[in-house]
């Protein structure tokens, strides 16, 4: 098994997005949604008052590609 580099980058419906330049290492594909749950949720923490509802983490791999989209009311449903 190959640990890869992943980019999280999170998005809004308003043009708004924070991206995620240097990615992050993940052993296992399997390990993508939890890691991008984190991700969505220390945002979110840093910022209560904000409306998330339109947010999304878009996960990338190493070469672009889309392998993960994660909206962040579905992390804070708990889905």
């Amino acid at each position: 098994m190959t640990v890869q580099r992943y980019h999280f980058h999170c998005v809004g419906a308003g043009g708004d997005a924070l991206f995620d330049l240097h990615g992050r290492w993940v052993l296992r594909p399997r390990a993508l949604k939890p890691q991008a749950d984190r991700v969505a949720q220390a945002l979110m923490d840093d910022a209560p008052a904000m409306d998330w509802t339109d947010w999304l983490v878009d996960v990338h791999d190493a070469r672009g590609r889309r392998v993960l989209v994660r909206a962040f009311v579905d992390v804070l449903r708990g889905r």
